[in-house]
């Protein structure tokens, strides 16, 4: 729809401008800045991908409408950060309404200077009216915005100058062109029309009844106050946390299609060489360079990673933070150094080269303190990966370095010399299932399912009460299966993210030999870390069953009626969401569905549950190398079940089950807090 030249509003003819010397001069000097501005941005832009390319090859381009998927999701529909909904709600009036205006720009450029507007857009009148909704728009997302961040501000948004200057930025460029169209229309038709702009056409009533030239002089005003802001902005975002603006749309796109917490592999023949792991910046692939300019240091990641705010020294944050500013440093050297020219770096450059990322930019504390929860890239508004760079950090450690703490060496020992970390010998495998009867499957045994209990189930008694429990609730339902016995070794789940990738494939190489030869088909296991390396990683290396938690299979039995709880058992429960089961494969109804037909359970939810769920403080191999007393975010989770007023916490993993339990014997809790795994609480109830 194309307004008519009588009702014209924003066909601006400012002829008295253009058409004199002024004029002229106002054109130069606007495209010398415009020039000046575009060739710095693409200048610094250009040179960040150059830095960027200086990582490893990644491949990251494949399965496009899946990506075209994730990006709606989490870029269009703005997914994470409607979990903040009023924060969300400013996010999305800043983001949409800068989407609307940006054709404005160019046209309100073009109309001053050549009396002539793009087509479509300066004598549109829906344009128009959408253009003038969404500033306000913005002007209230804005607003918002400063409030949050200057009245009630959450504890892990950091307040800046730059952050709060950018939004005073972005308020002048959509107020002056609403101020700089309100004179347009004071001049024209003498101000007060509200269609098809009405927030132009309210403000042009301030420059009613007053003379021509007063309001000319503001116009231009407001013109060159809009596009110095504009060309501010240029200047300030490739040098700041803000080009995640251009930058994070990609990598959202580029994001991983795997499971979550997935690991890429290392050629066995190269792991002893120095590519196992990374050490220097140009060990990461493009894409893990990439981040580190793509992060918008918000912290949301700081605010839900459970070590941070457990009180240990374990920022994922810093992670992108730190990153980058090496990256500055580092990649232009290594740019000169390619040149060809024969350079000679100064002093202070070769000591840069020689900054090594373990040690230099990252403390080994930082390093092998993380849970390898994910709470950090669920958190994450621009899908930034976080824990793969540990890994790699680990990876040098282990395979290159031989640099570990004494705990993870006699870990890996136990694993070589008996199959599991306990280091009990395997004649004593399995031993809560000694006096049980189960039948051991042998040859091509025709069993419905293996029991697969696990390292824990099979060592701890605290989790081997939990596969009794299963066990028994299994033969109740009639399920025909089988144990592995001495053929049960370690899943490798954690060798593998303390960096034994080594070590980890062994294990799977031989674990999926042995158990093929045996025909199993379907695996059945109380452990959510075994759950997620048999049925996310074993494939990979030809591993392929079905494979059910234990939450999943009691729900179905119950659904089927296969199993009748009957025994009212007077409690107040909480449950504990596993990372490894809850964000890692996205199980959260199951458990919840048994506990509410247990007869006199009352569940009550904790203030962090499921995908928000607060890590036990076992993963990453913590469970091994963080003495219970010394595990803070332990600690934390079970004041947190204090804290929602239950008496029992149930969770649905062997770790977080041994862990809870001693956590709370160490805290003298123990009495006011039991811990039961599901299948637990649903033998009680049988």
């Amino acid at each position: 729809m194309v307004i008519s030249d009588r009702v014209v509003v924003h066909a601006y003819q400012f002829s008295w401008n253009v058409a004199n010397k002024d004029g002229v001069m106002e054109s130069y000097l606007y495209f010398f800045l415009l020039s000046g501005s575009c060739l710095y941005f693409f200048y610094k832009l250009c040179r960040r991908i150059r830095y960027i390319r200086l990582g490893r090859p990644a491949q990251h381009t494949d399965r496009p409408l899946e990506r075209l998927k994730y990006f709606a999701v989490n870029v269009l529909g703005q997914k994470k950060i409607r979990r903040y909904p009023l924060f969300g709600l400013c996010h999305a009036c800043i983001m949409y309404g800068f989407v609307i205006l940006l054709p404005g720009i160019p046209n309100m450029a073009a109309e001053r200077l050549f009396n002539a507007g793009i087509p479509f857009v300066g004598k549109n009148a829906l344009y128009l009216f959408v253009k003038d909704l969404f500033i306000i728009l913005v002007i209230a997302g804005i607003t918002g915005c400063l409030l949050r961040r200057l009245i009630k501000k959450p504890a892990w948004l950091k307040n800046n100058t730059e952050a709060i200057g950018l939004l005073l930025l972005i308020f002048t460029i959509v107020l002056t062109e609403a101020l700089y169209h309100g004179t347009n229309l004071a001049l024209q038709w003498g101000g007060g029309t509200l269609w098809p702009a009405p927030l132009a056409g309210a403000l042009s009533a301030f420059f009613m009844n007053k003379p021509a030239e007063a309001i000319g002089t503001a116009a231009s005003i407001f013109w060159w106050v809009h596009f110095l802001a504009i060309f501010s902005l240029l200047w300030i975002v490739p040098n700041s946390k803000h080009l995640h603006l251009l930058f994070a749309p990609f990598n959202t796109y580029w994001h991983s299609l795997e499971h979550r917490g997935a690991i890429k592999p290392i050629e066995p023949d190269g792991a002893t060489g120095t590519k196992a792991g990374v050490n220097k910046m140009e060990d990461f692939t493009w894409k893990q360079l990439f981040e580190a300019y793509t992060c918008t240091k918000c912290g949301r990641c700081n605010d839900q990673c459970p070590a941070h705010q457990s009180g240990e020294p374990v920022k994922p944050k810093p992670l992108q933070g730190r990153f980058r500013k090496h990256i500055e440093e580092r990649a232009p050297l290594l740019l000169k150094q390619k040149s060809g020219k024969n350079v000679k770096l100064a002093a202070a450059e070769q000591a840069i080269l020689k900054k090594n990322i373990i040690g230099d930019v990252y403390k080994k504390d930082f390093i092998w303190g993380c849970a390898m929860c994910g709470s950090c890239e669920e958190a994450c508004p621009v899908s930034v990966e976080h824990t793969p760079k540990i890994i790699a950090m680990r990876r040098h450690l282990v395979l290159v370095k031989k640099d570990y703490p004494g705990e993870t060496r006699k870990f890996f020992s136990n694993i070589e010399s008996h199959g599991n970390p306990w280091g009990v010998a395997r004649n004593n495998y399995s031993c809560w299932s000694a006096s049980s009867g189960n039948k051991v499957i042998a040859g091509r045994n025709a069993v419905e399912s293996v029991f697969f209990a696990g390292c824990a189930a099979s060592f701890d008694p605290k989790a081997g009460r939990a596969a009794a429990a299963l066990n028994n609730m299994m033969k109740k339902a009639g399920l025909s299966f089988a144990t592995l016995g001495a053929d049960e070794w370690c899943c490798g789940e954690t060798a593998r993210r303390m960096g034994n990738e080594v070590l980890f494939q062994r294990i799977v190489k031989d674990n999926i030999k042995k158990w093929n030869e045996l025909g199993v088909r379907k695996i059945i296991t109380s452990c959510a870390h075994c759950y997620n390396t048999l049925k996310n990683e074993y494939p990979r290396f030809g591993g392929n069953w079905e494979v059910i938690h234990h939450s999943v299979l009691l729900a179905g039995l119950l659904k089927e009626g296969r199993l009748k709880p009957t025994k009212n058992n007077n409690m107040t429960i909480t449950y504990h969401d596993p990372c490894y089961l809850g964000r890692y494969n996205g199980v959260y109804r199951e458990p919840r569905e048994i506990l509410k037909v247990l007869p006199g359970i009352r569940l009550l939810e904790m203030q962090r549950s499921e995908s928000c769920s607060f890590c036990c403080g076992a993963g990453g191999g913590r469970f091994w190398t963080k003495a219970v007393s010394e595990n803070l975010i332990a600690a934390s989770r079970v004041q947190q079940v204090v804290a929602a007023g239950a008496s029992v916490l149930c969770t649905a993993c062997s770790y977080c089950r041994i862990l809870m339990e001693e956590t709370a014997a160490c805290l003298e809790m123990q009495e006011q807090i039991r811990v039961l795994d599901i299948a637990e609480l649903l033998e009680m109830a049988m």
